[in-house]
């Protein structure tokens, strides 16, 4: 899977915004240089692209005391997504919690690796992720993340080594408080071994029936993920990216040959791939135009005609055409049916 066809949660990118926000940082330019809109941020089960979570970590890297933590204890880190807490905060064993946390962390993001080794007292962590100029951010932070979860499992867990590929972006002694053992950077690997005698201790807080019902809300909520992240998906995403830019040239071919050149394929794989996803880049286009013709009229005074013209419809018929059959309502009425900047 290519790195814009997976996505994190959006709420990791508000987040990051709010810290940038505290410091000073202008927000609306931080989101134009990552290429995300905030008002795409606040819906209901929003994710943003690999590729531009990417970008927002290479940019943030170098920032003074970049990094922030949640207050102590599982909850701190785990409060924005209860979908994933529901699931490993109630398992029968620290193992099995270890394991489920693998297995539905995508429902926080799925733009890096962790690569588990188990034994019978101690489990070993491997953390990679893509793209190039990646800090020791990331790594921190889910490590930091599960010996929290861990530690729900076992107060007396210890953390015999925890090394990382970056350099120490905070000082010892923060960082010591936040993964609560020492520190090793400029390493070869980010790896963190976990060691505990109660890895199969029945866990005394653990509530069968409520495990099953978090259980099948978090597979459904992966199920949904999965379905967004198909290449079609991504197709259609890269093609919202260009008409926000207000391209000179939004024409179905040209836009074509952009798409082909992005994913570094020609046309006839483009249209085998998305012919194997049962759709087709003419109606991945028209979604791409319409999503954007209601995201300019609920949030823009600017005129209907040139919201069609902006998402590439020849005249201002064609564009109320289009999305009147496809919205059930003219343009104009859907403005004042919901509102608008």
């Amino acid at each position: 899977m290519e790195l814009r066809q997976k996505s994190v949660d959006a709420r990791v990118v508000s987040w990051a915004l709010e810290a940038a926000e505290r410091r000073g940082y202008d927000r609306r330019a931080l989101c134009r240089e990552i290429g995300v809109q905030e008002e795409a941020l606040a819906g209901i089960g929003a994710r943003v692209g690999g590729d531009k979570h990417v970008r927002m970590l290479q940019i943030t890297a170098d920032w003074p005391s970049s990094f922030e933590f949640p207050r102590p204890g599982i909850a701190g880190w785990l409060l924005p997504f209860p979908e994933l807490a529901g699931v490993v905060c109630n398992r029968p064993t620290l193992r099995d919690a270890l394991r489920s946390f693998l297995q539905y962390r995508e429902l926080i993001g799925n733009v890096d690796w962790l690569l588990m080794e188990e034994a019978p007292d101690a489990v070993v962590l491997d953390y990679v992720i893509e793209g190039e100029g990646c800090s020791a951010h990331s790594a921190f932070g889910n490590f930091a993340l599960i010996a929290s979860l861990a530690r729900l499992y076992d107060p007396s867990l210890q953390i015999r080594d925890a090394g990382f590929t970056g350099a120490a972006f905070a000082p010892a002694r923060t960082l010591r408080d936040a993964l609560q053992a020492g520190s090793r950077f400029d390493q070869a690997h980010n790896r963190m071994v976990l060691g505990s005698t109660a890895l199969d201790r029945p866990f005394d807080r653990f509530n069968g029936p409520l495990a099953e019902i978090h259980l099948h809300g978090a597979a459904e909520m992966r199920r949904r993920i999965r379905t967004r992240e198909s290449f079609a998906h991504a197709v259609q995403a890269q093609l919202r990216d260009w008409l926000q830019e207000a391209l000179d040239d939004a024409e179905g071919g040209e836009l074509q040959r952009r798409v082909c050149e992005c994913f570094g394929i020609s046309r006839w794989t483009l249209r085998r791939r998305l012919d194997a996803e049962h759709t087709s880049f003419h109606e991945l286009l028209m979604r791409a135009r319409l999503d954007e013709a209601r995201q300019l009229l609920q949030h823009t005074r600017l005129p209907v005609g040139e919201i069609g013209e902006r998402v590439g419809y020849a005249s201002i018929s064609a564009f109320t055409r289009s999305f009147t059959r496809a919205c059930g309502t003219a343009p104009s009425r859907y403005r004042s049916l919901n509102g608008s900047a």
